[in-house]
């Protein structure tokens, strides 16, 4: 220690360099302060914004409906289901008389539900009304002429429903499930005379009835119904 330094001088160095600690350690922990600050802001800063929930859209509702029904059912009781179809209409209003036998037919096969052994459905969404007309009479045609064969022998008769609407009627995405047979034939149950642009009920055969051989051939679209 040098002989010339007093005590005061030492206490005033120790006061200094006590100053100079403090200062240097305020301003380090202002720079920590200031680096956290600055990452905040900056996550803060590039956060993306959070995603809007968007509704999904639904598609528009098709403005016309063409459906083909095909049942086969135990032949046996195609005479019950032919008088239902041939009672006398309510009706003198020919719109009206077409829903009514659409809906005789729908609620006929629904009485011999424990008889359906084969079950075929197809449809199509349509926009343009010509398009529905022709479609339909396409549709017509095409099972009328299936139907024009005789019979072959068989225990089973064919019914099918061949129906043009406005607005869309319950489908079915199985063809071997009752249940939705069912539905789909409920359905049809409340079509109103607004809604019809065109309905037929169509027999195969004419007359007597078909082996499921024949069913298959002639309405390969048929899936067989579980008992």
């Amino acid at each position: 220690m040098n002989s010339s330094t007093s005590p005061d001088d030492l206490m005033g160095a120790a006061v200094v360099g006590m100053c100079c600690f403090l200062f240097g350690s305020a301003g380090f922990i202002g720079v920590i302060i200031w680096m956290i600050r600055s990452k905040t802001a900056t996550a803060t800063q590039s956060a993306p914004p959070p995603m809007q929930q968007v509704a999904p859209q639904q598609p528009p509702q098709a403005a016309f409906h063409l459906s083909v029904i095909a049942l086969a059912f135990d032949g046996y009781f195609r005479p019950q289901v032919a008088a239902a179809l041939a009672a006398a209409s309510t009706t003198t209003d020919p719109v009206a008389a077409r829903v009514e036998l659409v809906q005789r037919a729908a609620r006929a096969l629904l009485g011999v539900e424990a008889q359906w052994r084969h079950f075929g459905y197809g449809e199509k969404d349509l926009n343009d009304l010509n398009l529905a007309q022709q479609s339909y009479t396409s549709a017509l045609t095409d099972f009328r002429t299936r139907a024009t064969r005789p019979e072959d022998g068989g225990v089973l008769a064919v019914l099918t429903i061949i129906l043009c609407t406005r607005g869309r009627r319950v489908g079915v995405d199985r063809l071997d499930t009752r249940a939705q047979v069912h539905e789909l034939l409920t359905d049809r149950l409340s079509l109103e005379p607004a809604a019809l642009l065109g309905a037929e009920v169509v027999w195969a055969p004419p007359n007597g009835g078909l082996t499921e051989t024949a069913v298959r051939e002639r309405f390969p679209e048929m899936h067989g119904l579980a008992l």
